[in-house]
């Protein structure tokens, strides 16, 4: 009967696959493995050969339907302790700290269970990807995908992701690198291509109340500014709604010449538009203020459709 319902999985992934692509059954497959389905999860992954972590989880999945049937088998509490200590080590090697942190939790003072969830910083509500399409034309579409990596620290240090263009079939990887000043605040971010090598940078200056207001960009030399973006700020009174006034420059000489002014809106039901020029940015924010998408709408028509998503990020440091 097991082998039958595994058989269906498989028949319905083959159709997923065909349907949907790898991502849909990427997602299944982890709905079964949450849900505690390990054969059948198991046997999704592979059919998934590399695409993710499959080949990771996998290994998970297997220690944990070896600990189902121990615990199936009504072998003692101390042999299913043992178990799932092992196991939350394992999920650290590959990276699923998320569930290493929650079967630690689960063990209580095994061990030394408590002394390792004193490692762990919990990132609550953290930025972990975005995508983007970008539509000039019926045929050509740029998709592109981010995600990002988080120190000890809870801050971010690590951008990285893939974009491609169907009509050409362009791909590109691509890893933005954070540096933090003393006050907290991103003063750098430098971006590197896949051989390694740095393609530009942007230093970033912040007034007394924190908030950004100059942004220098950088080639790969990293040491003439180039462009140089000012925001100014104007408080909001009873006759007028607050706005930044944005103006980009172009650096010569040590001077900077204004390019183009642009006003930052802000309006209410968690939306801001930005207009520059012939190109308008909508963007949208949940309830939690947290931004759900960036809408950039072109003159000819073309737009820019940026998605974010946000969950708890586990950060495992290991003892010195």
């Amino acid at each position: 009967m097991k082998k039958a319902g595994i058989f269906i999985v498989i028949l319905a992934l083959c159709v997923l696959l065909t349907a949907c692509g790898e991502q849909k059954a990427y997602d299944e497959a982890c709905a079964l493995f949450e849900n505690g389905r390990y054969a059948e999860a198991i046997e999704m992954f592979r059919a998934l050969g590399d695409f993710s972590d499959s080949p990771d989880r996998i290994k998970i999945a297997e220690t944990r339907l070896e600990q189902t049937s121990v615990w199936r088998s009504g072998d003692n509490s101390a042999a299913e302790r043992a178990l799932r200590y092992k196991d939350a080590f394992t999920c650290i090697e590959n990276g699923l700290t998320r569930e290493a942190y929650e079967t630690f939790s689960s063990l209580g003072s095994y061990r030394d269970s408590a002394e390792q969830l004193k490692r762990f910083t919990v990132v609550k509500n953290a930025l972990v990807g975005e995508e983007t399409h970008v539509v000039t034309d019926e045929s050509d579409i740029l998709r592109g995908t981010a995600s990002y990596t988080y120190g000890s620290d809870g801050r971010a240090v690590l951008r990285s992701g893939l974009c491609m263009l169907d009509k050409y079939g362009f791909s590109e990887n691509f890893s933005y690198h954070y540096t933090y000043d003393g006050s907290g605040n991103v003063s750098r971010i430098d971006a590197v291509n896949e051989p390694g090598t740095l393609s530009f940078s942007v230093a970033y200056e912040y007034d007394a109340n924190g908030r950004p207001v100059r942004e220098l960009y950088s080639d790969n030399s990293g040491v003439t500014h180039e462009y140089v973006t000012s925001y100014i700020y104007h408080d909001a009174t009873e006759e007028s709604e607050p706005y930044t006034e944005v103006v980009e420059s172009e650096m010569f000489n040590g001077n900077a010449f204004p390019l183009t002014t642009r006003q930052e809106s802000y309006g209410p039901f968690g939306v801001s538009s930005v207009k520059c020029g012939d190109v308008t940015v909508v963007n949208h924010y949940g309830p939690d203020g947290r931004m759900t998408d960036s809408v950039r709408i072109g003159a000819d028509g073309s737009r820019t459709v940026t998605t974010y998503s946000y969950d708890d990020v586990y950060i495992y440091t290991p003892a010195a």
